[in-house]
């Protein structure tokens, strides 16, 4: 008697025989349905990725004083109540704030209140100002250098009136009333820029400018005292008080906590209005304006918003169709495991077996293998997104949605492999009939050729509004890649007919891999066409990719002049020597260029000094920046010589007027023309004119070069050392006004654009190596065809060598003809959407192509390496097969 044997051993047997396929079509499904979930899953992965990069993006080039939220408030000026009855209200109010901010949770806010006017007083050089204020741990965020806290009075005004701890600060008000205090500190200056606690109260410190002259007012100093000690002084004086409160955002946050910060401001500003509250009663009852909110946060999200609204399309295309297509070989790995099992289904559909049944046990051996490629697939793609996306964290959301989209592509791969194996075994018994004859009388060359006409008809006519990316200027160079390829397998075997003759001539090695080529069978046409697409979107996404980064950097350059541009203001001009790597520009006002009567835009140039600021782009112009300014400088006509950016060949050499308004007109003598030039603002022609001619010009007709011009510091590298070099110098400059190239570039369109092709060149990569993927199991396959004729060719005196030599050229001839037709179509291809695919259509230069060396590189790598791995398996496979074992399979 005999027992049989349990435990795990006998357990993963039975699970082995009824789950799994041969180990070989295990991995094989395995593998793809690997690529499928990391195809699908990177989708919603990708999309958060960029929303999060976007947000960090847009964090860091806020100020932590415009991220936060700052709520405003104060004492009405004119109300009925005078203000000394009103203004002690205002420590109430400030508590009201401060409590109903805690009680959702909320850190306390940063309290200020401050004299709503500043205090003048004399000093030997003239009128100053006094800013008196209380704000939330001022005494320890400043550098008390003599005496203790209270009444802390800066270093600066000891040098202008002689104050020391303990001695009075008198101050008049506008009303003409009165205010002293005793100082009991002296201050540290503080330096420009501010440390993070001070930011956006740079009015303590830097006055601001005059909105008429733009010059500052007067120097101005802030006193910091008590609380209790300003509303003191603003009831002594009547005068009113403004109130702010200032809730910083938590630094490293996420975009997710940002929202909910976002969310906690509006529940705030509501919970502040609530009827019978504290606040509600003093702004109603006694003329306080309520407490408004002013922060950057809302605009930033509603930018994440949009970079994420601009990139998910494409970023869904792209994934949709990578997952289409390795569903799609999902499919044809259930055709091929049919086909292996041809007998064994036949004999099983003699028995009475129901196709369905069939179509069953095929998803029962898929469950194991499928499962294996989702956890794989699922991982590398959430890998490569954290490694490669725009961020490394990712929303809360993201990774929920990415396993729905993961489970989704599972059963989606289940449902191909029951549903094809059900189709073929329905069919498998009907004698006679070609599951596939009808596909085959189908013209696809035809179908296809169509399809792209009617595809690019829309693409090429359709208005290019830049920022987005449409479906169909993505789809476009694969079609015209498919009919190309198409087109050149359906020439093989024409080619064959009229080269046979020389084929005769050949060795047999080259003989026997050209002729099989020539043939053009319809696995050959299929291998070339889909080697085609496979590497052609690789050289298409990588050209769009390098022609994105050089567009963007292109027109950052012209969009911002240099990496730091500082306006200043009209006090600057008689200032002393400029720091060092910086240049002043002048930039004029829309001016009027005839002939023509064309609205140019001016722009007055050290020609000197530009080449070390600026970024310039060689395809900005065919003459070297260096030669169009030395043009300029050494000019000796009687016009102001000027290079012309951004208007027609015609201009140059010409004598153009350019006038300003009705009051001015300047002769100028065109020297040279570019297509854009750094600092231009817009699509219309800008004048860029030599410094000490424009202002020789200008003086010489007895009229003022500030009336004309305003002037801007451009300067290399990081925007704090440069304010800082400007501070050391008593450059006076509006800090609102401060842009840098990296503002520029953190703009949705272009942050859409970029992300979006990264994530179409890694995709295409992956498509890439299941393409020549493609071609190694297919030079399999055809060696398993093979083995009788290369047997008898090896009984009739062919060498193992040659056989060898023949299979690698033959792998070599099609991988590499795909290759040809992707790179030689594709990138034409692109060079032709780009134009359609501008992200900032309103600012020059047009898109500029770049090649793609990196992605053409990887295709020959690719395809050499290849070539030399199927060579090795087919000559492999070649040697395992004997003579009679070969004899008995084919008997």
């Amino acid at each position: 008697m005999t027992t049989r044997r349990g435990g795990p051993r006998s357990v993963l047997r039975r699970l082995r025989l009824a789950f799994l396929p041969v180990p070989s079509q295990a991995v094989g499904l395995a593998v793809l349905v690997a690529v499928l979930a990391a195809a699908l899953g990177s989708v919603p992965l990708m999309i958060g990725s960029a929303e999060e990069g976007a947000w960090r993006s847009e964090r860091a080039r806020h100020a932590e004083s415009e991220i936060g939220t700052t709520f405003h408030s104060s004492s009405t000026p004119g109300a009925p109540e005078p203000a000394a009855s009103r203004v002690p209200l205002a420590a109430e109010l400030d508590d009201a704030v401060v409590a109903t901010a805690t009680a959702l949770g909320l850190p306390e806010p940063l309290s200020l209140v401050r004299l709503s006017d500043p205090l003048f007083f004399d000093t030997p050089t003239g009128p100053a100002r006094i800013v008196h204020v209380s704000r939330t741990g001022a005494e320890q965020n400043v550098d008390v250098i003599a005496g203790e806290p209270g009444v802390l009075a800066p270093a600066r005004l000891v040098d202008l009136i002689g104050v020391q701890p303990g001695g009075t600060v008198p101050g008049q008000a506008d009303s003409g009333a009165v205010a002293s205090f005793e100082v009991t500190g002296i201050y540290e200056d503080l330096a420009v820029p501010l440390p993070a606690y001070w930011g956006g109260l740079e009015n303590l410190f830097i006055p601001p400018p005059d909105p008429g002259t733009k010059d500052p007012e007067f120097p101005t100093v802030a006193v910091f005292s008590p609380r209790h000690q300003v509303l003191a002084t603003a009831v002594a004086i009547d005068e009113d008080v403004e109130l702010e409160w200032f809730l910083p955002l938590p630094t490293g946050i996420g975009v997710d906590e940002a929202r909910g910060r976002a969310d906690l401001m509006e529940r705030l500003e509501a919970d502040l209005v609530v009827p019978r509250s504290r606040a509600v009663r003093i702004t109603n009852l006694f003329s306080f304006e309520r407490p408004a909110p002013r922060s950057e946060l809302p605009d930033a999200l509603e930018r994440v918003d949009e970079t994420v609204a601009l990139l998910a399309p494409p970023v869904r295309a792209v994934g949709i169709g990578a997952g289409a297509a390795a569903l799609v070989l999902v499919g044809a790995w259930a055709g091929q495991r049919a086909r292996r099992r041809e007998d064994e289904l036949l004999f099983l559909l003699a028995r009475g077996l129901p196709p369905s049944r069939a179509g069953a046990q095929a998803v029962r051996e898929a469950v194991l293998p499928t499962l294996a490629g989702l956890a794989v697939g699922g991982v590398a793609g959430w890998l490569l997104v954290r490694a490669f996306g725009p961020a490394s964290d990712l929303p809360d959301a993201s990774a929920p949605a990415a396993l729905v989209v993961v489970g989704a592509a599972g059963i989606a791969a289940l449902l191909t492999v029951g549903l094809v194996t059900t189709a073929l075994v329905a069919r498998a018994d009907s004698l006679g009939r070609r599951p596939d004859a009808l596909f085959a009388r189908i013209p696809w060359l035809a179908v296809t050729a169509a399809v792209t006409v009617v595809t690019a008809i829309p693409v090429f006519t359709g208005r290019a509004d830049g920022g987005g990316i449409d479906l169909l200027q993505l789809v476009l160079p694969l079609l015209v890649t498919a009919v190309v390829a198409g087109a050149v397998t359906g020439a093989l075997p024409r080619l064959g007919a009229r080269a046979r003759a020389r084929l005769d001539r050949l060795p047999p090695a080259p003989f026997l891999a050209l002729s099989r080529v020539l043939t053009g069978r319809s696995a050959t046409r299929l291998v070339v066409v889909t080697t085609a697409l496979a590497l052609g979107l690789i050289a298409y996404s990588g050209a769009l990719a390098d022609s994105t980064e050089r567009t963007i950097a292109a027109k950052q350059a012209v969009g911002t002049g240099s990496d730091v541009v500082v306006p200043l203001l009209r006090q600057t001009i008689e200032t002393g020597p400029r720091p060092p790597g910086t240049t002043i520009v002048g930039v004029g006002t829309r001016a009027e260029l005839s002939p023509g009567e064309r609205v140019a835009d001016v722009l007055v140039v050290r020609p000197d000094e530009v080449a070390a600021i600026t970024r310039w782009n060689p395809a900005f112009a065919d003459q070297p920046l260096d030669e169009l300014m030395a043009a300029l400088a050494d000019h000796e006509g009687s016009g102001v010589p000027v290079v012309l950016a951004g208007t027609a060949d015609d201009d140059v050499g010409a004598e153009l007027v350019l006038q300003f308004g009705r009051v001015y007109a300047m002769q100028l003598d065109v020297v040279g023309r570019t297509d854009a030039f750094p600092g231009q603002p817009a699509r219309a022609p800008m004048v860029v004119a030599d410094w000490d001619s424009f202002t020789a010009a200008v003086e010489g007709s007895g009229r003022e070069v500030d009336a004309v011009l305003d002037r801007q510091v451009w300067a290399r590298g990081a925007v704090e050392p440069v304010l800082q070099a400007l501070t050391a110098e008593d450059y006076a400059y509006d800090l609102d006004q401060v842009r840098t190239s990296s503002d520029f570039a953190a703009r949705p369109e272009l942050s859409a654009q970029s992300w979006s092709f990264g994530y179409l060149r890694a995709i295409a990569l992956a498509a890439g190596l299941l393409g020549l993927t493609g071609i190694a199991m297919h030079a399999l396959a055809q060696q398993r065809r093979r083995t009788v004729a290369a047997l008898l060719l090896t009984r009739m005196g062919m060498g193992r060598r040659s056989l060898d030599a023949a299979g690698a050229l033959e792998i070599g001839l099609l991988a590499g003809l795909g290759a040809l037709v992707a790179v030689a179509v594709a990138l034409p291809t692109s060079a032709l959407l780009l134009g359609l695919l501008d992200p900032v259509p309103d600012l020059r230069p047009d898109p500029l192509f770049a090649l793609p060396w990196g992605s053409v590189a990887a295709v020959v790598v690719g395809v050499a390496l290849v070539t030399a791995a199927s060579a090795l398996l087919v000559g492999r496979s070649a040697r395992r097969a004997t003579g009679g074992q070969v004899m008995r399979d084919a008997t």
